[in-house]
């Protein structure tokens, strides 16, 4: 594809945190690669219309993380179409409640999968693509969570999974310096429009007296894209001080 644009591949980037993430970038002027799999059509033509609005190249590509193989034809695809790749955010994942002693093989494996497994061939694929481009500096961004920090004890599988993630950037971070910069970032509560009443009750836990909105995690993520270009295997808080 002929374009000057930078390139971003955002993972479940039609929906929720991840579609804010994909309109910003695309507002940045990034060209976009929106990975989705579990997304209605519904949800999917509204964050591609509202993609397309920014005036970027938009290519939705539906892939299950958790395969390894599909995850290999995406990012083929990827090299195909744009020939390079700047920035890769790892944001899809699952997340629900979970009983420790009710935890099924199963549902454990589905979190290791989605959360981590899918995080690092999705980061292995990418840099085939990142350490071979003439880019000075390429970045990968995993959306880590703030479970994976406290001990969230309903929460236990997805938890482990997510501070997997978070060794991940950092064993990344050093193999991949200095050609490639990896971040997390830990949101706690990120609180959007359609579920707010869902968190209210329990503000007064969080020292800012206020959740997140997804405008904080985008803006930290705008400055680990465009800006900086010296941090990497970092972790990121955005939690309104509730880790304190």
């Amino acid at each position: 594809m002929n374009s000057n644009n930078k390139v971003a591949l955002v993972t479940g980037g039609a929906k929720r945190l991840g579609k804010y993430i994909s309109i910003s970038l695309a507002e940045a002027g990034f060209d976009i690669i929106l990975n989705y799999n579990s997304s209605t059509q519904k949800e999917l033509q509204k964050a591609l219309l509202e993609i397309s609005a920014t005036g970027v190249n938009v290519t939705p590509v539906k892939c299950d993380i958790t395969n390894v193989t599909a995850v290999k034809k995406m990012f083929a695809l990827v090299k195909k179409k744009y020939g390079k790749l700047d920035l890769l955010v790892n944001n899809a994942a699952i997340f629900k409640k979970t009983e420790f002693t009710k935890t099924s093989e199963k549902v454990y494996d589905s979190f290791l999968d989605t959360n981590l497994k899918g995080v690092f061939f999705c980061c292995q694929e990418s840099a085939k693509i990142m350490l071979k481009s003439d880019n000075k500096i390429s970045r990968i961004i995993n959306i880590a969570s703030l479970g994976a920090i406290e001990n969230w004890t309903g929460f236990i599988p997805y938890s482990i999974a997510k501070a997997g993630v978070i060794k991940l950037t950092k064993q990344l971070g050093k193999r991949l310096a200095p050609d490639i910069l990896v971040n997390a970032i830990a949101p706690g509560t990120v609180v959007m429009e359609d579920d707010e009443n869902e968190y209210i009750e329990n503000i007064e836990k969080n020292p800012m007296k206020k959740f997140a909105g997804p405008e904080d995690v985008v803006s930290l993520i705008k400055y680990l894209a465009l800006e900086n270009k010296y941090i990497t295997g970092q972790t990121f808080t955005v939690d309104g001080g509730k880790s304190l």
